[in-house]
């Protein structure tokens, strides 16, 4: 870690401790009996925000990176052609193979690897991505593809697999034929992500639904698909399963994350449909994978860690995973200390682990530069290349995917209309992203002279608005920007993702047209316009004064 001294003089002396799972902007603070320096009153922050307006943070200029720009907007539109390509019966990429409707194709390949069947955990993610889509657009022909979707989840379910039965383990079966049949091969089974995701994903169409009218009493067929799922993850989360890369068995923390996700979803649904013994009986499972999610933080190693007793080093992008799409207010949300802490350890092992992450760079400055990220530090699978079996590489989804988390870092940063305060946790990923030039102003406490160490210790606090804060935020933002940079690179003219891409030449590799890749930028692009929403609210709340 840089040495404070060496980054600005100290100005006062004060103890603070800081939750590591909930955020780290001074309004997040933990402060039962703690009184901020007068420094941070409204009074004299105003007084000098008016000084110091001239350095609150601006936006990328679009003529600066006009190939980047509008690269976004189109592999935004080119993702959602993409998803749309791979599902049944009529997409471009599955049309007359004897895909059911509703169907969600993981690839069009289908020999190393074959990828050519419906994943249950690649389906819910996907779905939960037209759900935004007809969410904001409202798109008839995007609303009758979900509505194919549920009707393949009602057949799925009653599908007797090698999983088990409906009601005895079936709904915890990883993948299924496109026709709809069971897969018999072997196979990494139970994976128990699979129904909560479908729950999450199937809430979300039914919140939607009712926001565009429809009432309470007409979507009980939705609600008797999610309580099956519901019931399933509320009896088996402390049961072993595979992980989504299908490889360890165990107790994973991707799965526990969208697990207590979708409990939470799904007391509210139920308490909305009168079922209240079930209500009550997610809430209290609820409360218990919330403590459960606790053990997945490693307090030696100073991360999360993706499966429990696993001898692998824990680092894995399904931890990031696990926050965007089962993060909430109450445990890891994807801008708390533990999340953040837990990306700068996963980039700085795959900085040094692919060779091609030497050739991909986009900034000149001193500030961190954006990598190819693989699935985790100890992976050897290479996409069904016979010839080099025993070589990972950066994939496409992982990559994205940090580029949502810090997105999302952003979008909570600028939201926050506070200021930063930075731990011992969080430090090694802040302070790189703040200039050493001294300042003059005192906007900043120096908590470290109390001598007093814990991770979660607070040793440094920024004013809102300050060059500092400021330039975190700005910084963050084009530290993100990177991550898709790779992708944009490594992507074809079309806008076409595969698996992977190689480590050494960057080419594509591994199955062709993945859904997940389409999902992930997709998403990543998304968040990225609420981070941009959110910079421009806090510009204009600053300008105020």
């Amino acid at each position: 870690m840089r040495l404070l001294s060496t980054l600005l003089p100290a100005t006062c002396a004060l103890a603070l401790v800081v939750d590591p799972t909930a955020g780290h902007s001074i309004g997040s603070v933990a402060h039962s009996s703690f009184r901020r320096p007068s420094f941070f009153s409204r009074v004299s922050s105003v007084s000098w925000l008016r000084k110091q307006s001239p350095i609150l943070i601006s936006l990328p200029d679009a003529a600066q990176d006009a190939d980047f720009a509008s690269w976004l907007a189109l592999q935004a539109a080119r993702s959602v052609e993409g998803i749309l390509a791979n599902i049944g019966p009529d997409g471009a990429n599955v049309a007359g193979q004897n895909v059911n409707p509703g169907v969600v194709v993981a690839s069009p390949s289908r020999d190393h690897p074959n990828y050519f069947y419906h994943w249950v955990r690649d389906g819910a993610i996907t779905m939960r991505a037209l759900v935004d889509e007809y969410e904001k657009s409202g798109n008839a022909s995007v609303k009758a593809i979900i509505d194919a979707y549920v009707d393949n989840v009602r057949s799925t379910q009653w599908t007797s697999n090698p999983s088990g039965q409906f009601g005895r383990g079936g709904l915890g079966e990883p993948k299924f034929e496109v026709d709809g049949r069971p897969f018999v091969g072997t196979w990494g089974r139970p994976q128990r992500d699979g129904p909560a995701l479908r729950a999450i994903t199937l809430i979300s169409y039914a919140r939607t639904l009712q926001r565009r009218g429809a009432s309470i009493d007409s979507l009980r067929y939705l609600y008797d698909l999610i309580k099956p799922d519901l019931e399933y993850a509320s009896k088996f989360w402390a049961s072993p399963g595979f992980d989504l890369w299908e490889e360890q068995q165990g107790l994973h923390f991707f799965t526990a994350m969208v697990q207590y996700k979708a409990l939470l979803l799904g007391q509210e649904m139920a308490s909305d449909f009168s079922d209240e013994g079930a209500a009550r009986w997610y809430h209290i499972q609820a409360n218990g994978l919330k403590q459960f999610l606790l053990s997945f933080w490693d307090e030696e190693r100073g991360y999360l860690i993706e499966t429990l007793a696993s001898p692998r080093s824990g680092l894995d992008a399904a931890l990031l995973l696990g926050a965007i799409h089962g993060g909430s207010d109450a445990v890891f949300p994807i801008h708390s200390d533990m999340i953040i802490t837990t990306l700068q350890a996963l980039v700085a092992d795959m900085r040094a682990r692919y060779p091609i992450n030497e050739q991909d760079s986009y900034d000149s400055s001193s500030f961190p530069t954006a990598v190819g990220i693989g699935r985790y530090p100890e992976d050897v699978y290479s996409g069904g290349d016979l010839e080099n079996s025993e070589l990972g590489n950066p994939w496409f989804l992982c990559t994205a995917t940090v580029a949502h988390t810090l997105y999302g870092l952003v979008e909570h940063l600028a939201l926050s209309n506070s200021g930063l305060i930075i731990s011992n946790l969080t430090a090694d990923f802040y302070l790189p992203f703040i200039s050493p030039t001294p300042v003059m102003e005192p906007h900043y406490c120096d908590f470290s002279a109390t001598g007093i160490w814990s991770r979660s210790a607070a040793i440094l606090g920024f004013m809102p608005g300050s060059r500092e804060t400021e330039q975190v935020i700005s910084n963050i933002f084009h530290y993100a920007d990177g991550f898709l940079k790779i992708v944009k690179k490594h992507a074809d003219a079309e806008g076409n993702m595969s698996e992977q891409f190689d480590r050494q030449t960057g080419f594509m590799r591994g199955a062709r047209q993945l859904t997940w890749s389409f999902e992930s930028v997709l998403g990543a692009t998304k968040m990225r316009e609420r981070a941009v929403e959110a910079i421009e609210k806090r510009r204009a709340y600053f300008e105020r004064f």
